[in-house]
């Protein structure tokens, strides 16, 4: 089946699931058969365009259909996210850069927070949208600077917080900061508040960083641009490494908190499908000196 045969079907079928009368127009009534669903003309009538506009579009027959007449097709026919997304592969041959619904990426389904607490190992974790933890296992609550005689913890629940702004990050967990993990950090929550502009939790962060005396020169530095950190290996200290070779190499980073070892870390990222936005990472720590 081609593109234009998928989308043609798409179309069609959407417009059947929809009773007219759900959109104001009246029952119909008398003999004849009557076809289910919308019509063409109604559909045009309800995107506010000319009845051939709407029937080039599903025939396949439109080009380059803009991305706003596609998703004012997503709306009106009542599409799924992966409806939509269909939409767009089959006319444009590229899925939607946003999802159409505002709260994606804010959470994601039970199943992936059980997955992911089980995994043994290698520290993994899911984050939403404005980077705060969704899930994670206990390898990945053990790698931040540990206080002594307090149990492991996350040190807060927002990851772009914690990175960009705390002393903890900047002085004690994260080697060279400012190169290898503020500038590609602050380039990525630059990308996210522009491309999700209604999202009040990345406002606030695009807020604070910006007004922040040592975030906020790099924050406002245009010079890199930066989407995903999948493969990127950075170096760091691991509080939770144990050596299981005998060969203890872990230090103090500071009074304040138990001792660490220094490593790289190589970060494997990738996204739940039914949450766009989201993202699942896995992280990769390599000791030094192995």
């Amino acid at each position: 089946m081609s593109n234009k045969e998928a989308l043609q079907q798409l179309l069609r079928w959407k417009r059947q699931q929809i009773d007219p009368v759900e959109l104001g127009w009246l029952r119909r009534s008398g003999r004849g058969r009557r076809s289910k669903g919308l019509s063409q003309a109604q559909v045009a009538q309800a995107l506010y365009v000319s009845e051939r506009t709407y029937a080039d579009l599903e025939r396949g027959d439109t080009a380059t259909p803009s991305t706003d007449l596609l998703d004012s097709v997503a709306q009106v026919l009542r599409m799924e996210e992966r409806e939509r997304t269909a939409l767009y592969v089959y006319a444009l041959g590229y899925e939607p850069p946003i999802p159409m619904d505002p709260t994606a990426g804010t959470n994601v389904a039970p199943a992936w927070q059980h997955a992911v607490s089980n995994v043994a190992g290698q520290p993994c974790y899911i984050n939403d949208v404005a980077w705060n933890v969704l899930a994670a296992n206990d390898d990945f609550i053990r790698m931040f600077p540990q206080v002594p005689g307090e149990a492991p913890r996350l040190p807060e629940q927002n990851l772009m917080r914690w990175m960009l702004l705390r002393e903890e990050s900047r002085e004690h967990h994260l080697v060279d900061w400012e190169k290898r993990w503020a500038e590609p950090v602050a380039a990525q929550l630059r990308t996210s508040v522009a491309a999700r502009p209604d999202n009040e939790e990345l406002q606030r962060l695009d807020q604070e960083v910006n007004d922040d005396p040592v975030a906020g020169p790099i924050y406002r530095n245009h010079n890199v641009a930066y989407v995903h950190p999948d493969g990127d290996s950075r170096r760091m200290r691991h509080a939770g490494f144990l050596p299981a070779d005998g060969h203890d190499t872990r230090d103090h980073c500071c009074d304040r908190h138990t001792v660490s070892q220094s490593g790289i870390v190589t970060m494997c990222a990738a996204q739940p499908f039914g949450s766009p936005g989201a993202r699942f990472f896995l992280l990769v720590f390599q000791p030094d000196g192995r």
